[in-house]
């Protein structure tokens, strides 16, 4: 029920709001665990870097590989508690989330490999990760060319349903292009529809929002978790052709040249 009727937001039993009562209380609990997440990973950063920071002062080079490991396990341990911390708010799963994950893994992988084999087996790894590298680019600008196709095209045709939504989260993206930085933000939602709670992320978006606030949003009748903001931007075909070239064509050139000079042609 409502308290009167001008109100947009239900009120339960107990003459609370609902995100008052059950959901607040769990929005509370994963703040706190959020914070100590966050509080466990800068303690985990600092004993890491002091790690690395005596082994590269120890004597002889036996322990650079050790080095090499650290650094590299940072990536994965940063890509598990994001993973984590969007599981604990139940935002709709980030796929980017993973590449700080593989990253992390594949790196360590690479390391050890390198570390235990010698002669034209060691020499081989090393050509095969000069290949490999820049296709990690690749994957990145692959990413970014689906995201934008998604939001422009799939999308907006499905969210055709309007509802209000609350702003749980702004995150920032700012580019800078001759001197002139423009700035584009990326909401977290949380609505209901169907009496169900839901908490998804839009595609970027030149207004700010601010937390806490009341949005007017598009979501998938058919599929509730996705949404559609309607001021976000849509990726011109000048963008995605650009990103085309330069985070997937280049890097996949560099790494096809790596694979004939170091591998094919001797």
């Amino acid at each position: 029920m409502k308290k009167n009727e001008k109100d947009s937001m239900n009120y339960d039993e107990n003459g609370n709001y609902y995100d008052a009562s059950n959901d607040s209380a769990y929005n509370g609990l994963a703040k706190t665990f959020e914070k100590i997440l966050g509080i466990l990973l800068l303690i985990w950063f600092g004993v890491t870097v002091i790690l690395m920071i005596v082994l590269s002062q120890s004597s002889g080079k036996s322990n650079s590989w050790l080095i090499v490991i650290l650094f590299f396990q940072l990536f994965a341990v940063f890509g598990i508690f994001g993973i984590v911390s969007e599981l604990i708010k139940k935002q709709r799963f980030q796929a980017g989330l993973l590449l700080p994950l593989i990253i992390g893994a594949g790196g360590c992988i690479v390391t050890l490999l390198i570390h235990n084999s010698e002669g034209e087996k060691r020499e081989f790894i090393l050509k095969l990760l000069a290949v490999l590298f820049p296709l990690i680019f690749a994957v990145i600008g692959i990413g970014i060319i689906v995201s934008s196709l998604r939001a422009k095209y799939h999308t907006k045709k499905v969210c055709t349903e309007p509802i209000t939504a609350k702003c749980v989260d702004v995150s920032t993206n700012s580019t800078t292009v001759n001197g002139r930085t423009t700035y584009k933000y990326v909401p977290t939602y949380e609505y209901e529809y169907e009496g169900v709670q839901y908490t998804s992320t839009a595609y970027k978006t030149p207004e700010d929002r601010i937390i806490g606030d009341n949005y007017e949003i598009l979501v998938n009748p058919n599929k509730p978790k996705e949404i559609y903001d309607a001021t976000s931007v849509d990726a011109g075909a000048a963008s995605i052709v650009l990103t085309a070239l330069f985070l997937i064509g280049l890097p996949a050139a560099i790494s096809a040249l790596a694979a004939y000079y170091l591998l094919i042609a001797p």
